[in-house]
C-alpha cells in the first residue's frame, strides 16, 4: 500500500538514495553518462544536511511516498516562490507513485501559490504535460556542482475553484 506523508529529518538520507536511483535508472536514455553522474550525486553529508534544512523550513513542502516500509519517491515544492523543485520516484512495481505525490504537493502548494513552475527533465516532460503543465520552452538547469542539465521549463496555474466551493 502506498502512503504519502510529510518528510521528517530522518528521511533525508533515504530521499538522496531515491534521487540517485531515479536519475540513474529513469533518465539514462535521455542524458550522457557524465551528466547523469553529476546530477545523481549520492547521499553526501552536505546534501543530506541540505535536505534536512528543507524539511525543517516552513517555506518548503517536502513529501515522501512509502510502500512496504521503503521510501519509493519524494517531492519538494516551494509555494512562496511558485516552484515545484523536485519530484523523483525510483523504479517500483506499485505504479502511479509520481502522480500521487504530484497531486498531494499541488494540493498543499496551491493553497498559496498562484502557479507552479518546474524544470522538467527530458524524460519527465510528458508526465507533466499529462498532469496539466504547459511547456514554456527548453532551458538549462544548473546544478550546485556547476554542471547543467537540459530541461523543459513547465508551468501549471492554480485550478479555478469550483462554483459554490
Amino acid at each position: 500500500m502506498l502512503t504519502i506523508r510529510a518528510a521528517g529529518p530522518g528521511d533525508a538520507a533515504a530521499i538522496m538514495r531515491v534521487h540517485r536511483e531515479a536519475i540513474l535508472l529513469k533518465a539514462a536514455g535521455h542524458y550522457p553518462r557524465a551528466t547523469l553522474e553529476a546530477w545523481a550525486l549520492g547521499a553526501t553529508p552536505d546534501r543530506v544536511a541540505r535536505v534536512e534544512r528543507q524539511i525543517a523550513d516552513s517555506g518548503f513542502v517536502v513529501l515522501v511516498a512509502e510502500a512496504g516500509g521503503e521510501l519509493v519517491g519524494y517531492g519538494v515544492a516551494v509555494p512562496p516562490q511558485g516552484e515545484l523543485r523536485a519530484l523523483y520516484v525510483k523504479p517500483n512495481s506499485i505504479g502511479r507513485v509520481g502522480r500521487a505525490l504530484l497531486s498531494e504537493l499541488e494540493k498543499l502548494a496551491f493553497r498559496t501559490a498562484e502557479a507552479l513552475t518546474c524544470d522538467a527533465s527530458l524524460n519527465a516532460a510528458g508526465f507533466y504535460r499529462a498532469n496539466g503543465y504547459s511547456e514554456l520552452g527548453e532551458t538549462e538547469h544548473v546544478l550546485k556542482s556547476g554542471a547543467s542539465v537540459r530541461c523543459m521549463r513547465m508551468r501549471k496555474a492554480r485550478p479555478a475553484a469550483a462554483p459554490g466551493g
